[in-house]
């Protein structure tokens, strides 16, 4: 699919392609962003031919240190019928049969948690009753005639979408997914233009099952990009230790207008977003099943 930037190919070369740890900084880090989170997916069910239910595909589970695995956030399938569960969205997407959206079940461990708080909440894949309130992003699928297939993600606190581009540039540059900010009139400022997040495919054997995904942060005004997360069909690496990195990912928060101004915590928001743009990476990549 083909949008007005550079394509894989004309991409220009950027200062790193490296962990965001790996370069060293004249200024102290403050904090990190790093956890590791594993890959549920419910037994398999027969199939209805009339789905009048949510469907649950797969569930997240972060993986603390000395702590059982926290089940973060939930995969789902619409039903069938006309649903009204993003209508709280500022941008008020519309959800059909092909689209998913996600869930929170328990809170992140984050730097500002302890590893030992107490989550009440217990997991049950059983259960159907998706409240609104808990649904905290939406990946929509569109199609026409000049766009055969076009990405977007709803995310409930912030104003801005973002529009995913899938790309493939040979058996060299492999498959990646670019993903830009846009405004509820589908416009780009300057600004949300410079910044780009992107999932790029990474062959670590012969056998496909041993894909992996590696989202780089890009800024394409200081020509830089960094790891910050890697993904399998097992589950997801997010580690930020450099501060610029940190300042960069910020910035991003800032430029998607969030809701509430300062109600968003930097770090549950990119843990929000590397799972959620990853699960739209792997669902065009037929992993949800």
């Amino acid at each position: 699919m083909d949008v007005a930037m550079e394509s894989p190919d004309t991409m220009p070369n950027y200062d790193s392609d490296t962990t965001s740890e790996e370069r060293p900084s004249s200024q102290p880090v403050n904090t990190k962003i790093q956890a590791k989170f594993q890959i549920a997916r419910p037994p398999p069910k027969s199939s209805q031919l009339l789905r009048l239910s949510p469907k649950l595909l797969l569930q997240i589970q972060q993986l603390p240190t000395n702590h059982r695995p926290v089940p973060v956030v939930e995969i789902w399938q619409p039903p069938l019928c006309k649903s009204k569960l993003t209508r709280g969205f500022p941008q008020r997407p519309k959800l059909g049969a092909r689209d998913i959206y996600a869930t929170i079940n328990e809170p992140y461990i984050t730097n500002k948690q302890p590893n030992e708080q107490d989550h009440p909440k217990e997991p049950d894949t059983q259960s159907y009753n998706i409240q609104e309130k808990d649904i905290v992003a939406a990946m929509c699928q569109s199609s026409s005639n000049d766009n055969p297939i076009s990405l977007s993600i709803h995310f409930r606190n912030t104003r801005c979408i973002w529009q995913a581009s899938p790309s493939s540039a040979g058996s060299e540059k492999g498959t990646s997914y670019r993903f830009v900010i846009k405004k509820e009139d589908n416009t780009t400022d300057t600004e949300q233009c410079r910044m780009i997040m992107q999932w790029e495919k990474r062959e670590l054997s012969g056998s496909s099952d041993n894909e992996q995904f590696v989202l780089m942060a890009i800024d394409r005004k200081a020509r830089r990009k960094s790891r910050i997360a890697t993904m399998t069909r097992a589950g997801f690496d997010i580690s930020v230790k450099k501060s610029s990195i940190l300042d960069h990912l910020r910035t991003c928060l800032e430029l998607t207008e969030p809701v509430s101004e300062g109600s968003t915590d930097l770090e549950t928001w990119v843990y929000n977003l590397v799972l959620t743009l990853g699960v739209t990476v792997a669902s065009q990549e037929g992993w949800l099943g």
